[in-house]
């Protein structure tokens, strides 16, 4: 993330993409899903729209530790890095989040959404954390992004 942020946006602000007025959204998929809807949360005034089709989001740390022993290094990481906890941070901001219906982390999504704020637009669709389910969404995805980063 630090990488992103201390990196890759200033280099992109350089070439003159995302520099003010200009508006910078986020996007991913499974695991980079999460990143982008953590990115939002951790920099609220740094990021715009936020997009994820098929975020990786488990529900608690014990949920996060069966699925992948290392996915955090403790429940205190985990805590400080849960995307429901903090998803009041993107109040205001346009959210878009998609998931299959037979996707592993459809619970996460669905308790993602309940907490999001109610504008967020959530697509829940026939599908699973496969290539095409995450090919069928990028499309509508980056038309919402265009639609709220022009």
């Amino acid at each position: 993330m630090a990488m992103v942020v201390e990196e890759l946006i200033p280099m992109c602000q350089k070439q003159g993409l995302g520099a003010s007025p200009q508006k910078i959204g986020t996007m991913g998929i499974s695991m980079g899903g999460y990143g982008a809807i953590l990115l939002a949360e951790k920099y609220p005034s740094l990021i715009s729209a936020v997009a994820a089709i098929s975020p990786a989001i488990w529900t608690t740390y014990d949920e996060a530790k069966s699925a992948n022993a290392g996915a955090y290094a403790s429940l205190e990481a985990f805590a400080s890095n849960d995307a429901i906890t903090h998803v009041r941070a993107l109040d205001g901001k346009p959210l878009r989040i998609a998931t299959g219906s037979d996707d592993p982390f459809h619970p996460g999504v669905v308790a993602f959404a309940v907490a999001a704020p109610p504008s967020t637009t959530v697509i829940v669709s026939s599908g699973c954390h496969t290539d095409p389910f995450f090919i069928s969404q990028e499309p509508p995805t980056l038309q919402f992004l265009g639609r709220h980063l022009t």
